[in-house]
């Protein structure tokens, strides 16, 4: 193999580490295989190759075939079979022998083998290329690697022939390594102090080919054959089932784990690890499919909860979708360290353990419904885009808005007393739609050509926006008709992939054949119009006389300063809308149809006939369904205000959230004044439902952002209490028994708002239970887990080194009550000093912090006012080995921008950006579009800032909540 400079100190190390191999190191048979396990070991019967083909050729090598756009595979070659052996040394030096054999079909005639592979160092006297029938073994001229394209190229001196079966075989090695990509390692304590270490993987997704040499594409499916080695007293698991375990000979207590052969699946779909995990069996087969569990023996009896929701989902979506899960077994498995808080590997899930494990005894609301949410969420996967998978990452919102919007179904009809569907608008739709609204964002169908590219839309838009787009066409299609497409796409696909035109081909006929779409619309027409372009629309409903209004549609963008640009891009942006509405003349919440459509064409405006009388309010987009906001002329939002204050509760729940979230961005967006939005709240005071107060509290959060470090905090700072503290007396600080969800996570915000914004009551009520619990924090239990963050929060921020001290020990100590609570506490110090030894420690190896934990524990100072500006010059400072600490991860680096960037609103803070951008050209990785989006909405912030301040200052002060000094 020629090396190139770059990857020639990955050889160097790679070998150094077999030389300095402890005793546990395979043997060895010949000088020309030192440091590398006995062939033998790798290879069985089948490997046996007839003659070499030593013939000759004159005939050119057509050089174009070795030079394929961009990092993608040429469609020259289809993969049919893989089999994998793996030693990783996870005991020893951490290296990893590695031995692959993969039968290919060739589809083209060419001179070129090309395949992904990174991160690992092949053994070119290995390598084989044989004609499977024949075994005819096929001359290699030349083997090449491309690091920049991680393409690893074997150059042969006969064209392979079209339509024919070969197999190629090679050695290799490689590492595992502490990023957690690929074939990497992790540890944990035990009980006793001993550390243990696992070897997992993280393949998606493009990092199957760091453990072992592959065509990493997911359209380029084949089955596999997976084998371990491994010590015996450790354990193995793959996504198929353990079939053989046998003695490796010559090497003294290390055993090869032998799996079934798979089913046709994606590279980015494999996985396996090593461990030493006991197991809870779930379910042990005898009553549908095998279900276990494997984490730290510490952690067993928090594993009741998820394994009962992964049951009972399971269940759900083999209903749901009339098809069996497709394995004979499935694992879940909690390395110590992970990327993703959980990855849908076919038959062998992982997680991290705050996304599987719940404690009744000390874990909260929110992490119970983290729990179950995550659980359904990957289980969704193993139908949709495990058993139908993307053609492309160009349709990754196919995979995870549907996952997420049917984990949030499946948990809605399993537990309905936790209306997570009513809670989906805040949750998921309302939450993406403020960074939807910039002109930087982008469409959920994004053409996407690299591995940055592709970890890049591992973002809210693929999965919140992908998620509400679902729920959209799931309310206009009618659920019938939507699950009946849904189960003809996987049952006439599975196995295979897909794009979205295939989907929306199965959904019309359903929609079509149930009558509820017209026979003139194709789901491809209207859908188009939502997965092609970027952003939405906002739909205006303007009264003309007394029965009969103009509808119009135009792009929603909060920039209010580009207004030429703005139309010029509106005449462009055209969706299809389903709307529904109701009226005040006769209020029907329960019927979501549409009841009529605008359209693409441009064919603006739409007279609406029948419209109330002009002293009835009318209400666009029941439940908000669409993916839309809604504005009215003055007189329908007075008329809304009015039925707000006189009787809220005529008005769905789910839209009173969504009236008060389109008045505040309206009023952000500068198409509504500020006094309709913030008259709108005014009835809140008789709120007691958390949707509303959810929807309210977001908008809260951008005032409080505005004006966190502007002289008039003072003033917005009391306003708040004064909206918030009815409830809060309402609600009381303590929780009763068996309060239902909604309740439970509208006190935990009600006490958290209360305490930030510095309530005397809560001040001190937090203080007392923090220092009673400190004195026994084993036995007491005065602290609910639903206010535990506030609690521990404003124990912090009140206290000094003596108090962050404690915590961090207590966190350290790995046990007791309200751990993930404390921990995120400790970004609430108000010492500088404190909060930067955190942030170092927080990307430092040794630290007594996790890899996983660090974008976490940089985004908790980062939101805080005070860590703000801290967290900010640390990460200009930093970046480098920021990234470096992290790698390419899916969304830390992209959340670490948005969130110390997200009060940013004046000149000096816009030109540090604009700097940090600059300086760090071609090195921002995956946050590369974050950082555009935070100068975009820094330069909106701005001008807000400019156009909006002044008013909501005289208008707080005309309340009586001045800020000024001489009203004091």
């Amino acid at each position: 193999m020629i090396l190139k400079k770059e990857d020639a100190k990955m050889w160097y190390l790679v070998m150094l580490a077999h030389l300095a191999s402890s005793t546990t190191m395979p043997t060895t048979t010949s000088a020309s295989t030192a440091a590398f396990p006995a062939r033998a070991s790798f290879r069985d019967a089948s490997s046996d190759i007839g003659p070499i083909n030593t013939s000759l050729t004159s005939t050119p090598v057509p050089m174009q075939h070795v030079k394929p756009e961009g990092v993608r595979l040429l469609k020259t070659l289809k993969p049919l079979h893989y089999q994998v052996r793996l030693q990783p040394f996870i005991n020893g030096n951490f290296s990893i022998h590695g031995h692959v054999k993969v039968d290919f079909l060739v589809l083209t005639a060419t001179h070129y083998v090309v395949l992904h592979m990174a991160d690992i160092v092949s053994l070119n006297h290995t390598t084989k290329v044989v004609e499977k029938e024949s075994k005819q073994e096929q001359r290699i001229l030349q083997q090449k690697y491309s690091s920049s394209r991680m393409f690893y190229f074997i150059l042969l001196q006969e064209a392979l022939t079209e339509d024919t079966t070969y197999t190629l075989s090679l050695d290799f090695v490689g590492t595992l390594g502490e990023q957690p990509r690929g074939f990497y390692r992790s540890s944990y304590l035990k009980e006793n102090g001993e550390r243990s270490w696992v070897a997992s993987t993280q393949f998606q997704s493009t990092d199957a080919r760091r453990a072992f040499p592959c065509f990493d594409e997911p359209a380029l499916k084949a089955t596999f054959k997976i084998f371990l080695a491994r010590e015996r007293h450790m354990k193995s698991l793959s996504n198929m089932p353990l079939i053989s375990t046998t003695p490796i000979e010559g090497q003294e207590g290390w055993v090869w784990d032998e799996f079934q052969k798979s089913v046709p699946m994606s590279t980015y779909l494999v996985a396996f690890a090593v461990y030493d995990f006991p197991v809870r069996i779930v379910n042990d087969g005898t009553n549908g499919t095998m279900l276990r569990v494997w984490v730290r023996k510490s952690k067993q009896s928090w594993l009741h909860y998820g394994s009962e929701v992964a049951q009972r989902s399971l269940w759900f979506f083999e209903d749901f979708f009339s098809i069996d899960f497709p394995l004979p077994k499935l694992d879940f498995i909690c390395p110590p360290e992970m990327s993703p808080n959980a990855m849908e590997n076919w038959g062998l899930i992982t997680y991290r353990e705050s996304g599987l494990l719940y404690d009744p005894e000390s874990s909260s609301a929110r992490q119970k419904q983290w729990t179950s949410y995550l659980v359904a969420h990957e289980l969704a996967h193993q139908w949709f885009g495990n058993l139908v998978t993307l053609s492309w990452w160009t349709d990754l919102w196919l995979n995870e808005g549907f996952a997420t919007y049917m984990a949030e179904y499946a948990i809605d009809y399993l537990e309905p007393s936790r209306k997570e569907l009513e809670q989906f608008v805040v949750k998921r739709l309302q939450s993406v739609m403020t960074l939807d609204a910039l002109r930087s964002s982008h469409p959920v169908s994004v053409a996407v050509n690299d591995p940055i590219q592709i970890n890049e839309i591992f973002d809210v838009i693929s999965y919140n926006k992908g998620a509400s787009i679902i729920r959209m066409m799931s309310h206009f299609l009618t659920e019938i008709a939507f699950r009946s497409g849904l189960q003809t796409y996987l049952t006439q696909l599975s196995f295979k992939n897909a794009d979205q035109d295939d989907l929306w081909q199965y959904l019309t006929v359903a929609a079509h054949g149930e009558g509820t779409l017209p026979q003139h619309l194709s789901v491809k027409t209207i859908m188009d119009t939502w997965t092609l372009q970027t952003g939405f629309p906002v739909v205006t409903v303007t009264r003309v006389g007394n029965t009969s209004a103009v509808i119009t549609q135009e792009y929603f963008v909060l920039d209010v300063n580009t207004l030429v640009a703005r139309e010029a891009q509106t005449k462009a942006h055209k969706w299809w809308i389903p709307v529904s509405y109701t009226t005040g003349e006769n209020p029907n919440f329960s019927d979501t149809s549409v009841k009529f459509w605008l359209s693409d064409d441009g064919i603006e405006p739409v007279s609406f006939i029948g419209y109330p009388q002009p002293h009835h309010w009318l209400i666009f987009n029941i439940k908000q369904t669409g993916y839309y906001r809604v504005n009215y002329d003055e007189a329908n939002w007075d008329l809304l205000t009015q039925q707000l204050q006189e009787n809220h509760r005529v008005i769905h729940v789910t839209n009173r959230a969504q009236i008060i979230d389109d008045a505040f961005n309206l009023a952000r967006a500068g198409r509504l004044s500020y006094r309709i939005a913030l008259e709108v709240i005014s009835y809140l005071g008789q709120e007691e439902e958390y949707v509303p107060w959810k929807a309210a509290f977001t908008n809260f959060q951008y005032l409080f952002d505005m004006f966190s470090r502007d002289p008039s905090f003072g003033g917005v700072r009391d306003y708040l209490l004064s909206v918030i503290l009815p409830l809060y007396e309402k609600l009381g600080f303590h929780e009763a028994a068996e309060e239902a969800l909604p309740t439970v996570l509208l006190r935990t915000n009600v006490v958290t708002w209360v305490c930030y914004l510095g309530h005397p009551h809560c001040r001190l009520e937090s203080l007392s239970l923090f220092r009673r619990w400190k004195t026994d924090p084993v036995n007491f239990k005065g602290i609910s887990s639903n206010i535990a963050s506030a609690v521990f929060c404003t124990a912090i921020r009140e206290g000094g080194e003596e108090e962050w001290n404690f915590a961090w020990r207590y966190t350290r100590a790995n046990s007791g009550v309200s751990i993930p609570e404390l921990k995120d506490a400790l970004a609430c110090t108000s010492e500088i000093w404190l909060l930067s030894r955190y942030l170092e420690g927080a990307f430092t190896t040794g630290s007594g912090m996790r890899r996983q934990d660090a974008g976490r524990t940089f985004t908790n100072v980062a939101v805080d006012g005070i860590g703000t500006l801290i967290a900010w010059d640390f990460l200009r400072a930093n970046w480098n080995r920021i990234t470096d600490y992290i790698g390419t991860t899916f969304f830390t680096l992209p959340k670490m921008v948005q969130e110390v960037s997200r009060s940013f609103n004046t000149p000096q803070l816009l030109a540090e950006l604009e700097e940090f951008q600059r300086v760090n050209e071609g090195r921002l990785l995956m946050a590369e579009r974050a950082v555009a989006q935070a100068l975009e909405s820094t330069r909106i912030n701005l001008a807000w800032m400019q156009k909006n301040k002044a008013f909501i200052v005289d208008w707080l002060t005309q309340k009586g909540f001045s800020s000024r000094l001489s009203d004091i």
